[in-house]
């Protein structure tokens, strides 16, 4: 699995590209918008670096038709290794502390949300930095 932040420049559009970010094959995880540059945080499901370019190049083409654009530092690439550490120790925290709280249903909903919380973690702490990518499409001048 791999994680990539994009850094794009909107141009003055005051749209996210979340959903352009889905059709290109990522999860989104997070955005942040600062001052003209939106940052975006996905996970990218595989174990091939070319699949994961490939989906970069297709988000940079759809952003492109939106009128975004990215710089040298566009996509930043690391390799996540698969652990389980994070989603046990959440998910059984979660489910102690929804037991404690709010009874079944507290285990059950505690135990997905902890679970959902270890996979972040385990995000953060596996991963390894493997490149940075420039805006890969040409700017057209006129």
């Amino acid at each position: 699995m791999y994680k990539v932040i994009f850094k794009v420049n909107s141009n003055g559009k005051f749209t996210n590209s979340l959903k352009t970010l889905s059709k290109s094959g990522f999860i989104p995880i997070y955005f942040k918008r600062d001052r003209g540059i939106e940052e975006y945080t996905a996970v990218y499901r595989s174990n091939d670096i070319n699949e994961v370019k490939e989906a970069i190049m297709d988000f940079a083409y759809l952003l492109s038709k939106e009128g975004k654009s990215g710089s040298y530092d566009f996509a930043k690439i690391y390799k996540i290794e698969d652990q389980y550490l994070g989603k046990v120790t959440g998910g059984s925290l979660g489910a102690l502390l929804g037991y404690q709280l709010a009874g079944i249903a507290g285990l059950i909903l505690g135990t997905l949300g902890g679970i959902f919380l270890g996979e972040l973690l385990d995000i953060e702490l596996g991963q390894t930095p493997v490149g940075l990518l420039a805006w890969p499409i040409q700017q057209l001048t006129e």
